[in-house]
Formats: C-alpha cells, structure tokens, sequence
C-alpha cells in the first residue's frame, strides 16, 4: 500500500496539468491524424507517436488522455499505448541496448513490431 500513495497523489496532479494544456491542442490536427476517421493510417501515426513518447505513466497517460479528448479516435488511442508499452524508444535506448545488446533488440523488436498494428485494428470494430 505504500506505493499507492504516491502514485495517488501524482496522478491527480498530472492529469489537471494536461486539463491546462487542453485549450492549446489543435483539435482539428488531432482529429486528422488520430481521429477515428484517419483508419490504418491513423493507427500507423499512433503507433509511431507511442513509441516515441518518452517518459513513464505519470507523463504518458495524461498526455493520451488529452489527445483522446482531442478527437483521437478510440482505436488509434489503443494503438498509441499498445506501442509507448511495447516498443517505447527511451526504454530500449536507456535499458534494453546497453543491457541485453544490439541483436537481442533486433529480435524483440522484429517481434514486437506488428503488436500495436493489431491492438489498434482489433479495437476498430468496437471505437464508436
């Protein structure tokens, strides 16, 4: 339970943040790239926006959440997340390259590739 405190008293906080940020997010931009009209190509953009995102949940999910409330379609929101969780790019650069090494990336990744590609084309049939 100790961690949970912080956790309580972050996310709260993070989230009126991005509530000040709102106002100064293209909208109509927001919803040509990620909205649910932009489809596959939509989810492409999300999960190359994912896996670029950096930082951990107290940044990301505030952020996500502004961009759905932006016109980010729910699909393309599936696949932004599938990929910051997957494929994120701090992470591999900070922990998996110099740990684990250059081919053992290379495979996880190869393998990884296609996940947010499916997570954002499974949750097309049920984004209103």
């Amino acid at each position: 339970m100790a961690r949970a405190k912080p956790v309580a008293l972050r996310l709260p906080l993070a989230i009126l943040a991005a509530g000040f940020l709102a106002p100064i997010v293209p909208r109509e931009l927001i919803a040509a790239w990620l909205g649910g009209a932009s489809g596959l190509s939509g989810i492409l953009v999300a999960t190359g926006v994912g896996a670029i995102l950096p930082g951990g949940p107290m940044v990301t999910f505030p952020i996500v959440i502004l961009l759905f409330n932006a016109g980010a379609g729910t699909a393309q929101t599936v696949a932004l997340l599938t990929a910051w969780s997957v494929l994120a790019a701090h992470r591999v650069l900070a922990f998996e390259l110099p740990m684990m090494g250059g081919r053992f990336v290379v495979l996880r990744l190869a393998a990884s590739l296609i996940l947010p590609l499916l997570a954002g084309l499974a949750a097309l049939p049920f984004a209103p």
